[in-house]
């Protein structure tokens, strides 16, 4: 049964998973206002920095949805002086880290209430349940399968997205009710103590209110979109593969530079093609000494020999500086594309495209399937902007090049396509031009759906989408056989279809009072911290903005109620932090302990131990 929890399961979480920092494994009483571990709590110590509220602008008024620091000086010392009927604002010296399954009720000292000085701090919040996926750079992923090095997406105050790293990670056992907000394009389960990121539909803005006081509630909305800046790039780099004919010669050439960089004084053509390590024919000699002079990477000057008869003419080279470079660039640099011309081509070829080596006649194939008169039309244009020689079918497009079939065939057949990390990290403005090629071959315009056999590209192409502005669900369809004719060519999948349907206008979803329940659930709960506090959540292929796992420095309202000046220890106990899930008793009572208020009869007046 649900309780308060006791002081060695406190003692147990501090130890090992640093729920309180520093840590005082037992109470500090004497010349102090106590602080340290209790038998149900903790009690936490005010910290040495103030905000001390003034009233220097009597006319301005206090305003809780826009505080100014202006209201505040601020002050550290080892005590405070609150003003009579003012208040002061300070923090925790602990660090917490609650678990999530866990509700933290700080309460104030009694030293201080009974002076008149209230303490006042928000209830430390208790996840999500083993459905819940979060995204990362590296693409949606289970709580339970993220890594320390992953990082997670975000949205910072600006409302714009971004990845940051997991600063703590949190998993716990729990046994209760999970609230559920389900509809059709939402999909939460969630303890009843989270926070969520959502706006009250007359307001402007977003705020983290907790899921159980959201609850039946039919005024609020949730976030699904975000802001991207990405980066824009003007050219995308092929990487240069060689084939034996163009490798054979790159090799001739190279020899010759190597033997003319060794020799570091000028060669005549006979002594050049004595000293090459590898012999080949004195005519192919000549055409590639010529083919190099003609790449502007020798020198030549023109030298007679005498004879009996008349003269024979006689070349002698020189290699020029950084020659050997040039020609690695020459034969290994990358083919230089627009990328925007990448990005239109690379979209219809991860919808429609293969890529292959035919090895019965050695060549390296790439596919572009298409029946539609109008859609080849269009993708013919965009084609003749590519460094690439193509010719066209009945079936589409085909180009054969080793350069671009090598890269294209990383990403496998269809059921294992993606999108890579360098096109998804563009911005929004080319990620459209994308999305816009890929919907041209499998995508539906009129319900603005995509499909595709492979679960990783669905994934990418819904990143993609929240990177645009937009939103998406996922939908998955069963894992039968699928057959389906086009334009009378019989299409067979044996792999499950996803369909990830793109969603330009309803970005903050109503929440109505039917889309809330309740289930029962026993198990693992996760949770991540984060610096920015929010994460990209989704279950059953339906993500939304929601908030993370609370951490950090308690702030502390203490508040002066009496017309006398009150004092504040710095570095003493202010608080008792109660952890409430308990269900044992602990290990040394109040009564052991002959706590200074034990058997009071009456109005105590308050006192430190001595």
């Amino acid at each position: 049964m649900a309780g308060i929890k006791n002081d060695e399961w406190i003692k147990h979480m501090a130890r090992k998973h640093k729920m309180i920092e520093p840590f005082v494994e037992k109470l500090v009483k004497k010349g102090k206002v106590s602080y340290g571990l209790s038998s149900y709590g903790y009690d936490m110590r005010v910290a040495d920095e103030f905000y001390i509220f003034h009233n220097a602008y009597p006319t301005e008024i206090i305003d809780p949805k826009n505080a100014k620091e202006t209201y505040f000086i601020k002050h550290k010392g080892k005590f405070c002086i609150i003003p009579p009927n003012s208040f002061v604002l300070a923090r925790s010296v602990e660090y917490f880290r609650i678990p999530r399954n866990v509700l933290a009720i700080v309460l104030g000292k009694s030293t201080y209430a009974r002076c008149g000085i209230i303490v006042n701090v928000t209830p430390g919040e208790p996840c999500y349940d083993d459905k819940t996926e979060v995204l990362t750079l590296d693409g949606w992923k289970k709580f339970k399968n993220l890594k320390k090095t992953d990082s997670v997406a975000t949205l910072n105050s600006k409302g714009e997205l971004e990845y940051q790293p997991i600063l703590k990670f949190h998993r716990f056992k729990y046994k209760g009710e999970l609230i559920q907000i389900k509809n059709k394009v939402i999909d939460l389960a969630i303890t009843p103590d989270h926070f969520l990121l959502v706006k009250k539909r007359w307001r402007n803005y977003f705020e983290f209110i907790k899921a159980k006081n959201v609850y039946g509630k039919y005024n609020y909305e949730l976030k699904r979109d975000a802001k991207w800046k990405g980066k824009r790039v003007e050219y995308f780099y092929l990487p240069k593969a060689l084939d034996e004919k163009l490798f054979s010669r790159y090799r001739k050439e190279k020899d010759i530079l190597d033997v003319l960089n060794s020799t570091k004084t000028k060669v005549n053509s006979l002594m050049l093609y004595k000293a090459l390590p590898n012999k080949f024919s004195y005519r192919t000699f000549n055409q590639i000494l010529n083919g190099l002079y003609e790449k502007r990477l020798l020198t030549k000057e023109v030298s007679y020999l005498r004879r009996r008869i008349g003269a024979n003419k006689i070349y002698i080279w020189d290699i020029k500086r950084e020659a050997l470079q040039a020609l690695n660039n020459i034969y290994f640099s990358p083919i230089k594309i627009k990328m925007n011309d990448w990005l239109r081509f690379f979209g219809i070829w991860i919808a429609e495209g293969s890529a292959y080596i035919d090895k019965r006649k050695g060549n390296y194939v790439v596919k572009i399937a298409c029946f539609d008169c109008k859609k080849k039309s269009l993708i013919k244009k965009w084609l003749k902007k590519l460094p690439f020689k193509f010719f066209e079918t009945k079936e589409g497009f085909v180009i054969l090049n080793k350069s671009l079939c090598l890269y294209l065939k990383q990403f496998g057949h269809a059921y294992q396509k993606y999108i890579p990390t360098e096109i998804k990290e563009l911005c929004p403005q080319q990620l459209k031009i994308l999305i816009k090629a890929m919907m041209l071959g499998d995508g539906n315009l009129q319900t603005q759906t995509y499909t595709t056999s492979s679960k990783k590209l669905a994934d990418d192409l819904q990143e993609i989408i929240l990177k645009c502005g937009y939103t998406s669900i996922i939908r998955k369809v069963g894992k039968e056989k699928r057959e389906r004719y086009l334009k009378g060519h019989l299409i067979k999948s044996n792999y499950p279809a996803y369909k990830i349907r793109i969603n330009k206008t309803n970005l903050t979803p109503k929440i109505y009072k039917h889309s809330f329940s309740k289930f029962y659930y026993e198990g693992y709960v996760y949770d991540i911290t984060v610096p920015n506090h929010t994460l990209y959540v989704r279950r059953n292929g339906k993500p939304c903005w929601s908030s993370n796992c609370w951490e950090g420095h308690f702030t502390i309202e203490i508040s002066n109620t009496t017309p006398l000046p009150a004092k504040i220890y710095a570095n003493e106990g202010i608080a008792q932090v109660i952890f409430l899930e308990a269900d044992e008793p602990c290990k040394i009572s109040y009564a052991d302990r002959k706590g200074k208020y034990q058997g009071q009869k009456g109005i105590t007046l308050p006192k430190v131990d001595k």
